[in-house]
This record gives C-alpha cells, structure tokens and sequence, in this order.
C-alpha cells in the first residue's frame, strides 16, 4: 500500500491530502476545495472505533467524481494508538504477572488502566484498519452486492495511516438502524439477500486458499491473537465495571468465564465446514437501509474467512426485536438458504443442519460482539440494547447446549 502520512487532526486535513488519497485510483483528479459538512468521533456513540467525516470538494476539472464524500479515519496521534508492540508487550506483562505470587490481584488493575485509556482515546488495533482497507481495495470492486463504492483507501503501516474515502450514502436516501430503531421484515429480507449473494460469491472458492489467502479465520490472524491474548480480562473488566452488563447476563446463570470458554467452542466450529468469505461483525448498527428495502454492509474491519452461519445469526438477532425473531427466524434462514441455492450454491446446508449453526453462532455477537465492548464506542442504551437481544437468543436457542454438539 502506498505511503501517506494522514492528519491526526481535523484542521490539518487539506486539499493535497485527499488527492493524494484518490491518486492511486484517480490519477487525474485534483482537489482544489474542501470543506468539512459533518463529523462523528470514535467513541461518541455513533461512531466506534473510527471517525467519519463528510466532505464537500471542489476539483480543478471534471473527472467524473463526485463532490461529496465521506471519509473514514482515525484522528489520533499514531503514539497514542496501541500498535501491535504496545498489544504484545501487554500480552507479555499479563504472563509474566501470571507467575507472581500475586500476579493475579494485579491484572484487574492492569485491565481497569486499559479501560480508562480505551474510554480517554478510543480507537481499535491496526489489525482491524488494515482489514477494511484490503477489503475496499481488493475485495469490494469484484463484487455487485450493495456495499459502499470507494475511491481511494490506505493504511501506511510506516506511518500507521488509515483512510478510506467512500461515497456519502446519504445521498442515496440510507438510513442507518441501530437496536434502538426498527427494521421491518422486508428491510431485514433485503439485508438478507445482500448477505446470501456474498457468501455464495465465494462459497468453497478455490480463492480463500490462493489471493485470498491472507484472511482471518475464526482461530487465526487477524483480532484472533488479541482476543485470545487479552479478550477474556477485557470481558471481566467490562463486565465488573459495567452493573447493567452484569444485570443482563445474570439470567443465564453462567460466569463470564464460562461464556468465554463456550465462544471457543463456536469458534472451532465456524473454522469448519463450507467456508465463505463473511463480514465478520454484521450487527445492525454496521448495515445501512435505502427507500427500496434494499440494504448493504458498512465496516468490514472484523472481515473473515467462515462458516456461514456467524454472519446470518448475528444480523437477524441484533436487527430483529426478540418478538419478531422468535416469529421470523425459520422463514428467514429458508429463504436465506434458497437464495444460496439460487446464486448456485451445491453445499448448502440443509434446514436441519443449518438451524443447529445458527443456535450455535449466537455466542459470539454475546461475548465478543458486546460484552466486550467499551459503552463508550455506541453509549449505553445501544449497548445494552443488544445484549439483551443476544441474551434472549442465547436462552430461547438454547445456544449453551447446542454447542456441545460440534459435530
């Protein structure tokens, strides 16, 4: 990837820097003006782990371009950001902790210093910066599905730059649901039909394992090392200093501990069977609805290789009331599944299989999805909003149980 040292503040973003940016992808375009319409901030509460900005531009000339844009990334000094030396040399400290006699008391110290750095500077591992800009620059122009167009992305790992500048929806009439709002069936079906074209694009392709071989799987690369190195303290953390994360698990009777060692069993799972190329974090907040019903994917930074289901199971439950899941949830898995069929899908699961994966998969959207994240990334009410929805999948699924059958 070219090399680009990014602002780390609004105000020093320029002109050059946004041709610079379109360069590779639009060699003659020159940006002559730029002004700033809007902007969201990691850990407001609509943005999470990246900040947005919308942008009015002016070009010396007609290149078919246009003047409105939206750019995605991080407005934080690349010294303040954990880095991957800062993640291992953690990692490092909490092993070394682990061999003191009181090494344990001191880890919740540890942790609880991270979530006030966290909640003082949000911002997520380079790992995942990384992984939307492969996507737009490798992965989105093959695709017809709706998905965001791009017209220039980076990440400098010299310089720790990230940026990806992609059409402004708005302008297309999208809207952007959350738990908090309501997403119709049709709206649900239309992100449905978005999600079966993906995954039958690349349903068993040969590609996973050549030019696409660099992708994460459920066990390895990409946040995996950091979920394996700190996620389970993390979780502790959030749910010691968060009472109503507390509150909301509390029905299912199960430790944090108890959960994390159930997410790994999910984990094995989705790393087998018929792998696809997934989203890798479809929550409903990370999806974008327009005045058609139609519906597309927004921040690929958890992108993967895996099995269907973590996909399908984490949209339908995050976007869907826990009334209407418990009505629509078979309906939607079969015509989720006949559309695989429709897009020439030979393996697909068959309906008894495949509703044991999607029992399955709802560990993940619990534990990783949101117990461990920070409130501060989405606020409360969303937050908390999920894990219920989650929560009440995990029970009425009868998810705990099901995982023990990793057959």
């Amino acid at each position: 990837m070219p090399q680009l040292r990014f602002p780390s503040r609004l105000d020093d973003l320029t002109p050059e820097v946004v041709t610079a940016l379109l360069a590779e992808q639009h060699p003659g375009a020159l940006v002559t003006g730029l002004e700033v319409l809007r902007s969201a901030h990691r850990g407001d509460g609509v943005a999470s782990t990246a900040d947005r900005v919308a942008l009015e531009l002016e070009y010396e000339r007609d290149v078919g371009l246009p003047s409105r844009m939206l750019l995605k990334t991080v407005l934080l000094h690349r010294g303040l950001r954990f880095g991957p030396s800062a993640i291992q040399l953690t990692g490092k400290t909490l092993r070394a902790l682990g061999s003191l006699p009181f090494g344990s008391r001191l880890r919740p110290w540890v942790f609880s210093a991270i979530g006030a750095y966290q909640r003082r500077y949000p911002h997520a591992p380079d790992a995942m910066y990384v992984n939307e800009v492969r996507f737009y620059r490798s992965i989105r122009p093959e695709l017809s599905i709706e998905a965001p167009l791009c017209f220039g992305s980076i990440f400098d790992e010299a310089n720790r730059s990230f940026g990806v500048l992609m059409e402004d929806l708005t302008l297309r009439g999208a809207r952007f649901p959350n738990a908090m709002t309501s997403v119709t069936l049709e709206e649900m079906q239309g992100l449905m039909s978005t999600l079966a074209a993906l995954h039958a694009r690349y349903w068993e392709s040969p590609w996973l394992d050549s030019e696409l071989r660099w992708l994460a799987t459920p066990l390895s690369g990409g946040m995996a090392p950091v979920f394996q190195a700190l996620g389970l303290d993390l979780i502790r953390n959030q749910v010691e200093t968060n009472e109503y994360k507390a509150a909301l698990i509390q029905p299912l009777g199960k430790t944090v501990d108890a959960l994390w060692e159930a997410l790994w069993k999910g984990q094995r799972i989705l790393a087998e069977g018929p792998q696809t190329l997934l989203h890798g974090d479809p929550h409903i907040a990370n999806t974008y609805l327009l005045p058609d019903a139609r519906g597309g994917f927004l921040d690929w930074q958890l992108m993967m290789r895996g099995r269907w289901a973590h996909d399908f199971t984490y949209l339908v439950i995050t976007g869907l009331s826990t009334e209407q899941r418990r009505r629509h949830d078979r309906a939607l898995l079969e015509r989720y599944l006949e559309a695989l069929l429709q897009h020439g899908v030979r393996s697909a699961p068959s309906p008894s299989e495949a509703w044991l994966r999607y029992r399955q998969a709802a560990i993940w959207g619990l534990v990783i999805g949101w117990l461990i994240t920070p409130t501060e990334n989405y606020g409360e009410a969303i937050t908390a909003a999920n894990i219920a929805r989650l929560v009440s999948a995990v029970q009425d699924l009868e998810t705990l149980a099901a995982l023990g059958r990793e057959g």
